[in-house]
């Protein structure tokens, strides 16, 4: 086939059935939706697809074969053999070049014997441009009802289809849309189990991780560690009074209480950092190839967000928290569950001595002040 010198780009030309006007079932929105969910637009391929069009080369005896998706945009190639130029390189071309588009619009098959004598297409790019002479497209029919695009045999030269040939590329076109909803299932399968999975690792109230999904990203954080040679710290929290803040204000405000502890918490660390809610008023954080000194910058951040949301004119009871910290290091390494251990017991000593209760003179912390980590 002939190729133009200059590309048409499928995202910018219009495509059109006929004086510019795409036709209405073309631009559906269930059909573009479907289309869509298949992963096959824009340049995509499929090697099973691309099998199917030379198997369609050999059987037909053409040069070209098209696995070819129709949107309101153009149509795209996951599966081609024999097509080359600018439009074999992107595996697309707008409408303006498409007789695949005719087969989604009439839901039915096209047969062109000789382009030249055929008023549907002699003007369409692919003829004038592309060198499409003769042309056999049957539908791309999915279990949904929608017709995805069409499965096409093309030559350069004026062609008499067979019936033969015709009920070829018919079963041939049944096992194209076979693969199409097969890649559409099973992307739809992952974006699930994506979703399932972040559902699973989530914290409803706060989104931050959970307990499990601390655990799950915690552990490959610590095989980095152990790779790269680089220290880490695990950084224990506990809201103060919480229970009190439940009993005086209702469980809306202590929810209010755990949301608000969770924007500071973000504020206040690196976004490469692990953020997890535990379970009631307990919080942690893994601080990736950090040092003490990244834990006083982030206790700082922490404790200026906590007196400015204390300041605030209307609110009811003041917020401070208990920390304790762990430290990881590759010349002194310790478990998770160590690590954890540890850090609660940072946590713990710090809130009986009282140390939350410097977020009331948070103008007088600074980087010196002594934090309650625990080494060993």
């Amino acid at each position: 086939m002939s190729a133009s010198a200059n590309s048409p780009s499928p995202l910018h030309l219009p495509g059109a059935e006929r004086d510019g006007v795409i036709d209405p079932r073309i631009t559906t929105s269930a059909r573009l939706a479907a289309l869509r969910a298949t992963g096959l637009l824009d340049g995509a391929s499929s090697a099973v697809l691309d099998r199917l069009t030379r198997l369609v080369t050999r059987l037909l005896g053409v040069p070209v074969a098209l696995v070819s998706l129709v949107d309101d945009r153009g149509q795209f190639f996951p599966g081609l053999t024999g097509l080359g130029g600018w439009a074999g390189e992107q595996r697309s071309t707008p409408l303006s070049h498409s007789f695949c588009q005719h087969v989604v619009a009439s839901e039915s098959m096209l047969i062109v014997t000789d382009a030249a004598a055929h008023p549907l297409v002699r003007d369409n790019g692919a003829h004038t441009e592309l060198g499409v002479v003769a042309y056999a497209g049957v539908p791309l029919r999915g279990d949904d009802g929608h017709t995805y695009g069409a499965l096409c045999a093309i030559d350069t030269t004026p062609v008499t289809w067979t019936d033969e040939q015709l009920a070829i590329l018919e079963d041939l076109a049944s096992a194209a849309m076979a693969e199409i909803e097969l890649r559409a299932s099973i992307k739809s399968l992952v974006a699930a189990q994506v979703k399932w999975q972040s559902l699973v690792s989530r914290d409803e109230l706060t989104e931050l991780l959970n307990r499990r999904g601390f655990a799950d990203y915690a552990k490959r954080y610590l095989a980095l560690a152990e790779r790269a040679n680089t220290p880490f710290l695990l950084v224990a929290l506990d809201l103060d009074d919480f229970k009190a803040i439940n009993g005086t204000l209702g469980y809306e405000a202590g929810d209010a209480a755990l949301i608000e502890m969770a924007t500071l918490l973000r504020s206040a660390c690196r976004a490469s950092d692990l953020l997890a809610r535990l379970g009631g008023d307990e919080f942690v954080l893994l601080l990736a190839n950090s040092g003490v000194d990244e834990m006083h910058r982030v206790r700082e951040r922490l404790l200026e967000g906590l007196e400015h949301r204390n300041q605030q004119v209307g609110v009811e009871r003041r917020l401070s928290v208990s920390i304790g910290i762990a430290v990881w290091t590759p010349e002194d390494p310790k478990s998770l569950p160590m690590l954890q251990r540890l850090a609660d017991e940072a946590m713990y000593a710090d809130k009986r001595a009282g140390h939350a209760r410097r977020t009331h003179h948070c103008e007088s912390a600074t980087s010196a002040d002594p934090l309650p980590y625990i080494t060993s």
